[in-house]
């Protein structure tokens, strides 16, 4: 069985949206290190870069596996094989990654985001991260730095949020197009394996 057009199409579609959001969060992350150097000297010893550090996950990530998953789809058998079967399970296991990391990371950096945002009361030196901070410190003291540094943290860790909303999508179609294509596989293997034992008689 040849696979489903529309399919084929809707999953390369996914996979290339998936790396271009991950190629995005990369540059957000990249470019508010440069802008934490900038600020190294006014942000205060007890802000933690935690969050900061774990969207660099899912951008580098997310490349790896767009490439990993059109690889593997390019090599995928045409004919209902084992062979097949075993390149269908890989593009499931790559799946679950291209969902389960920006998902992690997602809950992680929300959760810290929630926590940080009940530590500033009054003084942005009780931020619990970087970008909690810089939200303070930019709307306190009016610093351009302090609020693009803002901007581009809140932007990649938002970012996420399509980036899973795809890759959950992603997953179902890999998931529904293996078990179609197994129970189909599985009639013709066991075609084969009949005419294989009649030739051995």
């Amino acid at each position: 069985m040849t696979l489903p057009q529309s399919t084929t199409i809707l999953l390369h579609t996914l996979n290339i949206l998936i790396g271009i959001i991950s190629i995005a969060i990369l540059s957000l992350v990249a470019r508010s290190v440069a802008l934490t150097d900038k600020l190294s000297s006014r942000i205060p010893s007890d802000v933690r870069g935690t969050d900061r550090g774990m969207l660099f996950w899912p951008g580098c990530g997310g490349v790896v596996d767009m490439l990993l998953f059109g690889f593997l789809w390019m090599k995928l058998p045409a004919q209902n094989t084992k062979k097949r079967r075993v390149f269908l399970n890989a593009l499931v296991f790559v799946a679950c990654f291209i969902l389960g990391r920006p998902l992690i990371v997602l809950v992680y950096t929300f959760v810290e985001d929630g926590r940080a945002r009940k530590t500033v009361v009054e003084s942005s030196t009780k931020a619990y991260t970087i970008e909690s901070w810089s939200c303070a410190y930019a709307s306190t003291n009016e610093l351009r730095v302090a609020g693009a540094l803002c901007m581009e943290l809140r932007g990649a860790r938002f970012l996420l949020i399509p980036s899973v909303v795809f890759g959950a999508v992603m997953l179902l179609l890999v998931i529904w197009l293996r078990r179609k294509m197994g129970r189909e596989g599985d009639g013709v293997l066991a075609r084969e394996d009949g005419e294989e034992a009649k030739s051995g008689v």
